[in-house]
């Protein structure tokens, strides 16, 4: 896959508006570690040990906090067990400085005694956590 694709599969997709409140407006982004659902294609994190280099020449990806936003997430998942994490909303008066937001937990909690690792491929790929991550997990 192509710098151009992976920054296509990024762009906004849909908005929707709460309250009918312009600066509440939540864009949907496609989460780049989003599974395939595919029986026999696996998406591109799946086969590529240096995906996490193509993600990190994207935009918003790039710069800023959103990559580690995607690695809190991914904590987050994983301690849920949400393993379906294909898409995230942000706030979109904030630009490319808003946070993410965890709106779609419908997997979650549905195996407790499960760890599903791949839900952790972020952070293993990218090998980074914001430090206050790392204490609040180590309390």
């Amino acid at each position: 896959m192509s710098l151009l694709e992976l920054h296509d599969l990024n762009v906004v997709l849909t908005y929707s508006h709460a309250c009918n409140d312009e600066t509440a407006v939540e864009p949907v982004w496609r989460h780049p570690w989003r599974r395939s659902y595919h029986k026999r294609r696996k998406a591109q994190w799946e086969t590529d040990p240096n995906y996490c280099q193509l993600v990190r020449e994207i935009p918003p990806y790039d710069r800023g906090r959103r990559l580690y936003d995607l690695m809190d997430m991914s904590v987050f998942d994983f301690l849920t067990g949400n393993m379906d994490r294909h898409h995230y909303e942000t706030f979109r008066v904030f630009g490319n400085n808003t946070f993410t937001l965890h709106l779609d937990h419908g997997r979650g909690f549905g195996k407790p005694f499960h760890d599903e690792l791949t839900i952790l491929a972020p952070l293993l790929q990218c090998c980074m956590l914001r430090q206050s991550t790392l204490t609040t997990l180590l309390k």
